[in-house]
This record gives structure tokens, C-alpha cells and sequence, in this order.
């Protein structure tokens, strides 16, 4: 009993310390601010969704109930601007690509593993393998470079308003979600 009093006036510090968020937690979605977009709002709190009549299978880029050009537009406005629309990282090996730089072809090839660069890019996991290697970062590619198992889209969170955003929208539009 003894030790248990003495304990006491740490015990009342503890339940009485204020708890502060960091800058990133104070941009939150707010209810009010999804009245006019459904594609954005906040999931029944009850659990019932009982008037779900879409697909049974998540909505895949091309299936005619994908977002349309407008739709993403739309909810990258209201990220503030933070949705990306990626090629895989390999695309700069390959001349026909878009995207092609011979130097971060040479930096992926031979360095890329030993540095963050897969921990730090919001499309990978952490190694270009998870996604089938559909655009195999290699000096000779061979073949094309497709999208493969990459993300058609992705949102750069750096808020829980961001966070908030994109699992309502996917969840609201059926898109499938990968978290990294």
C-alpha cells in the first residue's frame, strides 16, 4: 500500500497532461465540407451500407465506372494538389519512354538499393518486385514499360486531411487502396 501511495501524485500527472497535435494532425476534413461531394464523405457510422449496388469487385483504370478525367481533377483540388499520376520508376531506362533519363537509369541500376530512394517514393514498395516488374529498371531493357501492378494514382499525404480524403474516396468510388 505503501508504494502505491507514493506512486499517487505521478499517477494525477499523467491523467492531467494535455495532449497537443502535431502541425500535420490540424488539417482535417470536416463533415460540412462534404455536402456537396459525396465522393469525399465520411463512411456510415452505423456500419449499414445496405444501398451499395455497384460492382462486387474493386473499379479498375478502364472499367467504365473509373473516375473520369474531371472526377481526379476534382478531388486533387480539394487535396490541394498533392495527387500524383506515376510512371514506375524503371520508365527512365527505357529510350521509347516519356520519361527516359539515362542518368537515374545509371542511379537506379546501380545505387538506388543502397540508398532510401524506394522507402522515400510514394509509388514503390520498397523494391519495383511487388508489382510484377512490369518496367524493369535495367541498363538493356527489353520489351515495354508498363503500369503493370503500379498505382494509377497516388496521393503524396503529408496531413491526415490527405489521409482522410483518400481512403473516403476510395472507399465512396470502389477504387481499390494501397497504403504505403
Amino acid at each position: 500500500m505503501r508504494q502505491l501511495t507514493s506512486l499517487q501524485p505521478f499517477i494525477s500527472l499523467a491523467s492531467a497532461a494535455i495532449s497537443v497535435n502535431f502541425s500535420w494532425e490540424a488539417s482535417q476534413l470536416a463533415v460540412n465540407e462534404t455536402a456537396n461531394y459525396p465522393d469525399i464523405a465520411f463512411g456510415d457510422a452505423s456500419g449499414v451500407n445496405a444501398t451499395y449496388q455497384g460492382p462486387k469487385c474493386r473499379v479498375n483504370p478502364g472499367d467504365q465506372e473509373w473516375p473520369t478525367v474531371e472526377d481526379w481533377s476534382k478531388f486533387n483540388k480539394t487535396l490541394g494538389g498533392v495527387l500524383i499520376q506515376p510512371s514506375p520508376p524503371g520508365a527512365v531506362c527505357y529510350r521509347n519512354h516519356p520519361r527516359y533519363d539515362a542518368a537515374q537509369c545509371a542511379f537506379l541500376v546501380s545505387s538506388a538499393r543502397t540508398t532510401r530512394f524506394y522507402s522515400d517514393d510514394p509509388v514503390t514498395i520498397l523494391t519495383d518486385w511487388p508489382s510484377g516488374n512490369p518496367c524493369v529498371a535495367t541498363r538493356n531493357p527489353v520489351g515495354n514499360c508498363t503500369q503493370g501492378g503500379y498505382p494509377a494514382f497516388v496521393v503524396n499525404a503529408t496531413k491526415v486531411r490527405h489521409i482522410q480524403l483518400a481512403v473516403n474516396f476510395a472507399r465512396n468510388r470502389h477504387l481499390r487502396l494501397v497504403i504505403k
